[in-house]
């Protein structure tokens, strides 16, 4: 390893995996409260609100950071979403996907499955074209992605009745600190 790599490993240790073994580390103290079984998989809590948010958080800042890793010509601003920076990632990692996580000895954990985005052109009606991102073949955002968001945005909705807090659930946020630890 030359110097310069040695220096990026050692800001990668301390800025995000550290972090990333605190979460984990946080998540695993819960066990005392809720075991992890499938049929916990609804549970949901304070704590969990808490871990699932920071968890997410934290998917968005690493997955930017490779974007810019893997890409020297990808730019973040504040419009630099999951679709931008995922996008980016899946270039350089196609298998992510593919990519499995054992969750506690018991459950295989795929966070990424199906999650696949795609350049596509429309042209407006002044015949300018406009490149876009979505995702491939019509499929929806990945549940745990989706759900978070709507925690983030809409958590208790006072105006429509929903619950969105019950989507900070044990399932969700296994599924979210498995994707963090992958990325």
């Amino acid at each position: 390893m030359n110097k310069n790599t040695t220096s990026n490993y050692r800001q990668f240790i301390k800025s995000y995996w550290e972090y990333y073994l605190e979460l984990e580390d946080e998540f695993l103290d819960t066990k005392r409260f809720v075991e992890f079984d499938r049929s916990n998989a609804k549970s949901y809590s304070i704590e969990y609100l808490k871990l699932y948010q920071a968890v997410c958080s934290e998917i968005d800042v690493v997955g930017k950071e490779i974007a810019v890793a893997v890409n020297p010509l990808f730019k973040i601003d504040k419009y630099t979403d999951i679709k931008k920076w995922g996008y980016e990632v899946q270039q350089q990692f196609p298998t992510l996907k593919e990519t499995v996580v054992i969750f506690n000895d018991m459950d295989s954990v795929q966070p990424f499955k199906d999650w696949e985005y795609e350049k596509y052109t429309t042209v407006d009606k002044n015949g300018k074209k406009r490149t876009g991102l979505r995702i491939k073949d019509k499929k929806e955002t990945i549940t745990w992605w989706r759900n978070y968001n709507e925690i983030k945005h809409r958590r208790i909705g006072l105006v429509e009745g929903t619950k969105n807090f019950q989507l900070a659930n044990q399932r969700n946020l296994i599924q979210a600190l498995s994707a963090l630890f992958i990325l």
